[in-house]
């Protein structure tokens, strides 16, 4: 085992516009790999194409929305007594500078050790591309080691000066959304994964010379850090949603 906002008025509530359909017999996951189409349409096509957010920052914000759902997943997996929780367990510690976190086995099931989690789905699309995967063991120790102070939950892969991975919790009721259509909380973070999936594979056909690895970094990074860190409903509303740097 490892590691044991209000929205602004005029900021428009995120798309989710019909995904293309897909043959659903042939895909173990229909339902899910629909909605991430639906992520990546509504969410990824608009931050890069409107608001040319760049990449490692989309990326962030995928990490960090997906290991949020994470955290959702695996509360409620526990209150709802489900078998995929059973014998795992959370705890939560206080940092030196006022922020609470979950730790445990049981959020670290959907970020890495379910055979559909996180982890799985960006080192999966980081080896098929040709690239060695990142040490999770390392990325993991990193987050944990940056609890309690300023820099924790920001990807050091990440450009400086730009929005960090918090601001992307201004955009959860994207998640919201997601489970309404989705029948099991697990499969949230799956959402965002696969489209993180598809994002790195369009910048690489695009520019073979894209680092892979460095945004396997930050979407891991961010993931890890955002499914630790306790957001309540409150503190969801005061981040500023992510932008292009200035």
């Amino acid at each position: 085992m490892l590691f044991g906002r209000r929205r602004n008025k005029d900021e428009p509530k995120p798309r989710l516009p019909q995904a293309d359909k897909i043959p659903i017999s042939a895909d173990p996951l229909p339902s899910t790999r629909l909605m991430s189409d639906k992520v990546f349409d509504g969410l990824v096509k608009p931050l890069k194409m409107e608001r040319g957010v760049p990449t490692p920052v989309i990326v962030a914000t995928l990490g960090a929305l997906a290991g949020h759902a994470c955290q959702v997943a695996a509360l409620r997996g526990i209150a709802t007594n489900s078998p995929d929780y059973r014998d795992l367990s959370i705890i939560t510690l206080q940092g030196q500078n006022g922020d609470r976190y979950l730790m445990g086995d049981a959020i670290n099931r959907p970020v890495m050790e379910w055979q559909y989690s996180v982890w799985a789905l960006v080192a999966g699309i980081t080896e098929s591309l040709g690239v060695p995967r990142p040490d999770l063991h390392e990325l993991a120790g990193y987050v944990v080691s940056t609890g309690g102070t300023a820099t924790f939950g920001i990807p050091r892969d990440l450009p400086s000066g730009v929005t960090t991975p918090r601001s992307a919790l201004a955009m959860w009721s994207l998640g919201e959304a997601l489970a309404n259509d989705i029948p099991h909380p697990d499969y949230v973070p799956v959402c965002f994964a696969l489209a993180y999936q598809r994002l790195v594979q369009t910048d690489n056909a695009v520019d073979p010379a894209v680092d892979v690895a460095a945004l396997a970094r930050i979407m891991m990074e961010s993931t890890i850090a955002m499914s630790k860190l306790d957001a309540t409903p409150a503190e969801l509303g005061r981040y500023p949603a992510p932008t292009a740097p200035r």
